[in-house]
């Protein structure tokens, strides 16, 4: 073959190759803005440079609109997928939940507390002062149970029971801090009796 034939043969292949186009796929390179539908209630999320599925179970599901893309996921469960480029980012569920991405993974938290969960610019709040034990937790998070006689306690992740607070006052919040009513003490020695 003669260097002028091997040259446009080179060519024609480039120029084929340069007009194929596929719609992305799971495992694509990307970039951190390349975000795509690949259907109603599935996202096509980077991830350290790559695409991987994302459910959008929530009633919206996955949009695109003009070059805004929207995945709702206040449908999804507790460890569903999600980007650990978006690590942080949440949204309320009703006024009660939270659900936030966190290592790759949907955490759904619940906001027993007063204030519920807001959402503020930039933020997304979750009153988590009162809680049920069995409830998700992470570091060293206390709370008050919902019916205020005990507090909780963060271990391995789940709120579990660390004090009872049998005094009038039980436990309660104030200023961010969680007091517990012990009650008056019941140590105290009495005179005893002469016989």
């Amino acid at each position: 073959m003669t260097r002028a034939r091997r040259s446009l043969l080179v060519f024609l292949v480039a120029s084929l190759g340069a007009g194929c186009h596929h719609d992305p796929r799971p495992g694509d390179a990307c970039k951190s803005t390349d975000i795509r539908c690949v259907d109603p209630h599935v996202e096509l999320a980077c991830q350290k440079g790559v695409f991987i599925p994302v459910p959008c179970k929530g009633p919206a599901g996955c949009r695109e609109d003009a070059k805004h893309l929207t995945c709702d996921v206040t449908g999804n469960a507790d460890g569903d997928l999600c980007s650990t480029d978006e690590d942080g980012s949440a949204v309320c569920i009703g006024t009660d939940r939270r659900i936030t991405c966190r290592a790759g993974r949907q955490t759904i938290d619940f906001c027993r507390g007063e204030n519920g969960c807001k959402s503020e610019v930039g933020t997304v709040r979750c009153d988590q002062s009162k809680a049920e034990p069995g409830d998700p937790c992470i570091g060293q998070t206390h709370a008050c149970t919902t019916e205020g006689t005990s507090v909780l306690a963060c271990r391995d992740g789940k709120l579990t029971l660390a004090a009872t607070c049998p005094g009038e006052n039980g436990c309660s919040i104030s200023q961010g801090k969680i007091d517990c009513d012990l009650g008056k003490k019941t140590d105290e020695k009495k005179p005893r009796k002469s016989p």
